[in-house]
């Protein structure tokens, strides 16, 4: 197989209006950043990778681009070492969570897709075929529900309105559902305390009783705060979602704990029989990151 050397770098910062949706460290800004990767090879391949871009990561992205060129898409673990070589400081994403990845590992990955693109044209398969074949056809999806003002400081209400309270937080889902068709429900938690969250959840159960419901407080609460959460929820969760800070904090058990929806303080969405079974070794993320 022939190399394909890229040829030319393209990185192009996008800018998008972002609600006013709070979570665990504030609420989003007017403009969600966002940069588009196009990768371009002299065997005239080209491949789309896409990634947030705030001013300190969109220098770290240009810097990568110019380091990569006359590199082989196929490479990619030489393209990793190159833009590691640039010592990419570290940023916080949009939401202003970092994460467990490593600044490189960020920088890397929309490279790293946009070279999988690539590969996946110069062979004339999806790039799942290149990555052991895709699982399923269809994925489905979940509502992604956010506590929010009615509008950003100084500017006019938005047309989906506040949601500060379960009243609000039901009507924000019932739109979604009735306008989109979504089968599962997901709350963005740690912005409220946890039982007024929690509250929340039990007003979503009510208005739709044959949904799965997820919560998702970003980390901000304890292991010992999770667990009362959990318990409190059993029954009514189907999981809860990154509750604690870190591996470690994640993956505590407390007697008494269960169902899956305790167990999901050791890991997302775990049973109790794979939650005992888990350690830091084995729930660690991969190097590329996690799903949120």
């Amino acid at each position: 197989m022939s190399a394909l050397r890229i040829s030319t770098v393209t990185v192009t910062p996008v800018a998008f209006a972002d609600p006013p949706l709070l979570n665990s460290v504030g609420v989003h800004e007017p403009f969600a950043l966002r940069a588009v990767v196009e990768v371009s090879t002299d065997g005239g391949l080209s491949g789309l990778g896409e990634t947030y871009a705030d001013e300190r990561h969109l220098a770290a992205l240009r810097a990568a681009a110019d380091a990569i060129v006359g590199a082989d898409a196929y490479h990619t673990e030489q393209i990793y070492r190159r833009i590691q070589a640039i010592a990419a400081p570290e940023t916080t994403i949009a939401s202003g969570l970092i994460g467990d990845s490593s600044a490189t590992d960020r920088v890397f990955s929309p490279f790293e897709v946009a070279c999988l693109d690539i590969q996946g044209r110069a062979a004339g398969r999806p790039v799942a075929d290149l990555l052991g074949g895709a699982v399923r056809d269809e994925v489905p999806f979940s509502a992604y529900l956010f506590y929010k003002w009615a509008a950003h400081p100084g500017a006019e209400p938005d047309d989906w309105g506040e949601a500060l309270d379960p009243d609000g937080i039901v009507a924000q889902a019932r739109r979604m559902v009735d306008e989109y068709g979504f089968i599962a429900l997901k709350l963005k938690g740690g912005v409220f305390p946890p039982e007024q969250e929690a509250e929340a959840i039990r007003a979503l159960r009510a208005a739709f009783p044959g949904h799965p419901l997820r919560l998702d407080p970003n980390a901000a609460w304890t292991p010992e705060t999770s667990v009362t959460v959990a318990r409190g929820l059993d029954g009514v969760l189907e999981y809860l979602e990154d509750p604690a800070p870190g591996i470690d904090g994640m993956a505590q058990r407390w007697p008494g704990c269960t169902s899956s929806t305790c167990g999901a303080a050791c890991a997302t969405g775990t049973t109790p029989a794979t939650c005992a079974a888990s350690s830091p070794a084995t729930s660690a993320n991969s190097r590329a990151g996690k799903w949120s």
